[in-house]
């Protein structure tokens, strides 16, 4: 391609859509989907149209893929410090970690009684690396 095209990706975040950069592995691969996109709609053979229609669907997946290890990549780096295990209400004993999720920008720890299976989610901001 003569230009490179700069891409940006439209993410849901709370109801509403941000753009955020691609990474430049995922960037390429858009950049081959969009090609194949192309070559499909230019195509006269049905079987010739399905083929790059079927490309383009294998490069958007790969570049999900990479978007996917950039953001885990980026969750991995950074230090992370456990908020101290919540007491349940009811049973008056120390919650455990059952799950931790990056959601939006934040960390969601989901406890629960050892006891009484009660659940809490806790809720913390990532810090941004800073480099």
């Amino acid at each position: 391609m003569a230009g490179r095209i700069i891409l940006m990706v439209r993410a849901a975040v709370a109801g509403a859509v941000v753009l955020k950069a691609v990474n430049p592995d995922a960037q390429r691969c858009y950049e081959n989907a969009l090609e194949a996109r192309e070559r499909a709609q230019k195509a006269r053979d049905p079987l010739d149209r399905e083929f790059y229609l079927a490309s383009e669907q294998r490069w958007l997946r790969l570049a999900e893929s990479y978007q996917y290890s950039a953001r885990l990549s980026a969750f991995l780096k950074q230090p992370h410090s456990l908020p101290d295990h919540p007491i349940c209400d009811t049973c008056d004993v120390p919650m455990w970690l059952q799950k931790m999720d990056f959601v939006g920008g934040q960390i969601e720890y989901r406890y629960e009684c050892p006891a009484c299976e009660a659940t809490k989610t806790v809720t913390q901001a990532m810090r941004q690396s800073s480099h």
